[in-house]
């Protein structure tokens, strides 16, 4: 059995799921928070309202040529790779063993997080690249000794936080790997500081941008992120089923066994991939106390962690080990199966149980916006449109091929569009109000001289209903009543 655990096997496999996700990624419509970080794209700057700009510009170079979803996506097929090649590359420096390299790599590649949540293209994309480079970067100083390195390792560590501001997170764990480990003694040097110095000055244009913005970025973030409900056990219990199953129940829960059962072993190897993952994952599921925490969100912690897990499982003579190996790894390739299958042909018969089970389907959101856009393209004259959704809008502008300029109105919920300039000379040309199922539209008749029909496009999945929008055509709008930022 261990013949398998070789570099042309584990290319092999990778390569097969790797033509399976470029599959989705062409034939999936884009899910709303990809067409609204496509849109950052086409306006390039150093900050934005919701997160840091560095998925703007990994959608910006994948687009250059064509902006099919395909491309618009293409950064999460590239990331899963490279990580993959750093993974294989650091298990091999860690323990100078393929079986655990290739059983780290294979694992990672079929968690429905990497086969799925890694090519819907989100700020989780540029983070997890630059958080594993960062890992890896780090691991070479404690071995290499090699101190330019350092600075190296900064960069990636800016380049982190350009991503995504939780990429913070990488702080405290090297530093806890630091104070636990004989490379305290790197603390005493001037390195690590200046390292970190190099990778703040990278951060710089973020925070100046939010400087000019009244800090609206970070304070959305920490709203966000911690908010202000009452304190509950559930929504920790949530949080960790969401990652069940974003890396498989059986990966997962070893995996975070093999962690409290290794943590005390002076092992600097072990502990280094421990205090590089579970930290990352243990302070979501706190913070989930306060308010739920996105199952994506330590999605960069199960870069160490699959080693981890690898490592536990197939670096010992034990069988049963082994059989619990091959066991994770089925599960999470059969549950990222079933998730991808369903996404793109609808294998589950939802509506057979509950037309609301159908309805509620996640998937539904790569649904539906093509031919939302074919409708609205059918009106030629129309100067403009407005809708209750940052995503909606964004939607609209890619399945219109930014023919038609979308903008939100006073009742959407704060974002970029509040912080782009609007256009002008729309006095007096007529425009569409769109909104869909959920959104609470505003008293549009005030946009507009007059008003049309409301006219209803229903989406189908099959012969289920699973959206609807509605569609109001206004005639001579009221350029003092267009909602301003």
């Amino acid at each position: 059995m261990d013949k398998i655990f070789n570099t042309r096997n584990t290319v092999t496999f990778v390569a097969l799921l790797t033509l399976w996700r470029l599959y989705l990624s062409a034939g999936l419509q884009l899910h709303p928070d990809e067409a609204y970080y496509w849109l950052w794209s086409r306006k390039l700057d150093i900050g934005y309202f919701d997160h840091s700009p560095m998925v703007a510009y990994f959608i910006w170079f994948t687009t250059l040529f064509s902006n099919a979803e395909l491309w618009v996506r293409l950064s999460g097929t590239i990331v899963t790779l490279l990580s993959s090649i750093l993974m294989w590359r650091l298990a091999l420096q860690l323990f100078g063993s393929s079986r655990v390299a290739a059983g780290s790599v294979m694992l990672f590649n079929v968690f429905p997080m990497t086969m799925m949540g890694l090519i819907v293209i989100t700020p989780d994309i540029p983070v997890f690249l630059f958080w594993s480079l960062s890992i890896y970067l780090f691991w070479q100083i404690m071995e290499k000794k090699k101190i330019w390195l350092w600075y190296a390792l900064g960069l990636t560590f800016g380049l982190a936080l350009l991503s995504k501001y939780t990429a913070i997170l990488l702080l405290p764990c090297l530093f806890i790997y630091l104070l636990l480990s004989d490379d305290r003694r790197w603390l005493k040097t001037i390195h690590p500081y200046l390292a970190l110095l190099a990778g703040f000055l990278c951060f710089v244009p973020v925070v100046y941008w939010n400087s000019r913005h009244e800090w609206i970025s970070f304070v959305f973030q920490l709203g966000h992120g911690l908010g202000g409900q009452e304190y509950s056990l559930g929504r920790v219990a949530d949080y960790a089923a969401g990652q069940l199953l974003l890396i498989g129940p059986v990966a997962w829960l070893l995996g975070i066994y093999a962690a409290f059962a290794w943590l005390f072993r002076k092992d600097k190897a072990i502990l280094f991939l421990i205090l590089t993952s579970v930290p990352v994952i243990v302070f979501f599921g706190i913070s989930s106390l306060k308010k739920l925490a996105g199952p994506n969100w330590p999605a960069f912690a199960y870069f160490t962690f699959s080693i981890l897990a690898a490592k536990y499982l197939l670096d010992s003579s034990s069988k049963i080990r082994r059989a619990l190996w091959y066991t994770a790894l089925f599960t999470s390739l059969l549950l990222s199966s079933i998730v991808t299958l369903h996404a793109k042909f609808s294998v589950i018969p939802l509506a057979k149980f509950s037309r609301e089970l159908a309805v509620a389907d996640t998937t539904n959101w790569f649904y539906g916006w093509r031919e939302l856009g074919a409708e609205l393209m059918k009106e030629p004259d129309m100067a403009f449109a407005l809708s209750p959704s940052h995503q909606l809008s964004a939607e609209m502008i890619y399945y219109t091929h930014e023919t038609l300029p979308v903008q939100t109105d006073e009742t959407a919920r704060p974002s970029q569009f509040n912080l782009w300039e609007r256009p002008h000379g729309l006095n007096g040309k007529n425009g569409l109000y769109v909104w869909s199922d959920g959104d609470s539209p505003a008293p549009y008749e005030k946009y507009f001289a007059t008003t049309s029909q409301i006219r209803t496009l229903t989406i189908l999945r099959g012969d289920t209903p699973i959206r609807s929008y509605s569609i109001v055509p206004g005639q001579n709008s009221l350029t003092p009543s267009l909602p301003v930022q």
